[in-house]
């Protein structure tokens, strides 16, 4: 559930406390009235009672009445400090749920940028943005198709390629998850856009686990996108299992303009994971409607999750945006205010969209895999920001070194 500081109502409203000059007035006003009064009904008692008529009971009357003012001013100041102790616990409540993050543990993935069928670092060539997004026969003959493929693809029949990639991807992330207790489970978040069923895509990747020999026990989860992050962040940081995320798009519906991509991610909770070595962190990420304050709004927030300084950003990744949108506009937009006016717009600017192709649901795992290996050689922090798949939203998060202060219990 998205963390909204805004939401939270604001201090209690403080009554005023009761004015000395007007209740010396009151009680000045009260006595001159009794003795008033007791000038036409003086006749009728002594002296004794008279002064008691006069003054006595008007003093008695006031100080019953400011007794009753003191009383209910006190309780509305127990319930006003009662009100601001309680909203301040929220906000520390609420900013530690929103500053919680996910260690990065592994991070791989292949794009056309590599020239081999196995995994290796392209981090480099994407941080050039080397363009290698051209006309090309797609997978399904189309001829003259602007797109990047995966060199290993042609004339290979789809579920073939993606049983393919899931082997060589659980090649590399054998060594992290070997080192994983037996008992430790592993969720497993599938993204895929492809002309392949999601269904058989999933039963790719089962087969491609258990001839992998892998003994830890692995479980499918729901959900999409950087959604799911959000969602993990607030309802399972408490778990021991490690979240791997398995992204690809192979052989897509629509070619044009699309990168195919594998993509794998081994998230694990600061709270339990304590036996592999992070190499960056992932924070909350933020979700913007096509807004240019929105979004300004959302990466502000992204920001202050982890926290940074406004100029402490290096890199800012822009994925699965389509130039035409009004997501996109926002995005050139942001660019130009702080944080992001800190990027250096030649060497820190990287649109995978432009050089690449979109990756469709690989987007933000592509770019968050891209960041964290450029962490390992410099550290530094990433923003990334992304498009949804089917929607015009845009989710802004930040990947940055790793800090070996532990998670709250938040």
């Amino acid at each position: 559930m998205p963390v909204n500081l805004n939401t939270i109502p604001g201090p209690a409203l403080r009554p005023l406390p009761p004015k000395p000059l007007r209740w010396l007035s009151t009680l000045v006003g009260l006595i001159a009235t009794g003795i008033l009064l007791m000038r036409f009904l003086g006749k009728l008692v002594g002296e004794t009672s008279f002064w008691w008529f006069a003054i006595g009971i008007p003093v008695l009357f006031w100080v019953v009445l400011m007794g009753f003012r003191l009383t209910v001013y006190i309780l509305q100041q127990i319930h006003a400090n009662a009100w601001d102790k309680r909203r301040e616990q929220v906000i520390l409540q609420e900013v530690r749920r929103g500053r919680r993050a996910l260690q990065i543990l592994a991070a791989e993935h292949r794009t056309a940028l590599v020239a081999k069928a196995q995994f290796t670092d392209t981090t480099d060539a994407l941080l050039r943005n080397e363009d290698i997004l051209f006309s090309q026969t797609s997978w399904n003959g189309q001829s003259s198709v602007r797109h990047s493929r995966l060199p290993d693809s042609v004339d290979v029949l789809p579920q073939t390629q993606v049983s393919s990639a899931f082997a060589e991807l659980l090649q590399t992330l054998t060594e992290p998850l070997s080192h994983l207790p037996q008992d430790n489970p592993v969720a497993v978040l599938l993204e895929s856009s492809s002309s392949l069923p999601v269904a058989q895509v999933r039963d790719l990747w089962q087969q491609a686990w258990l001839e992998s020999d892998l003994t830890p026990h692995m479980a499918f989860i729901p959900g999409h996108g950087l959604m799911a992050i959000d969602h993990w962040l607030d309802y399972s940081i408490q778990d021991k299992a490690v979240l791997l995320v398995i992204a690809l798009q192979i052989a897509p519906r629509q070619p044009d303009n699309t990168a195919e991509t594998v993509t794998g991610l081994l998230l694990g909770n600061r709270i339990t994971q304590t036996t592999l070595p992070p190499i960056a962190l992932l924070h909350r990420p933020e979700l913007s409607r096509p807004d240019p304050i929105a979004l300004q709004e959302k990466i502000d927030q992204a920001i202050d999750w982890v926290p940074l300084q406004a100029t402490a950003l290096q890199h800012l990744w822009l994925v699965g945006i389509p130039g035409t949108s009004e997501g996109y506009q926002c995005a050139i937009v942001a660019q130009a205010n702080p944080p992001l006016a800190s990027v250096d717009p030649t060497t820190g600017i990287h649109n995978i969209n432009e050089f690449l192709g979109n990756p469709g649901r690989a987007a933000p795992w592509l770019a968050i895999a891209a960041a964290a290996q450029a962490i390992r050689q410099s550290p530094a922090p990433h923003m990334i920001i992304s498009g949804e798949q089917d929607s015009d939203s845009v989710w802004s998060t930040v990947v940055s070194p790793y800090a070996s202060h532990k998670e709250n219990n938040a």
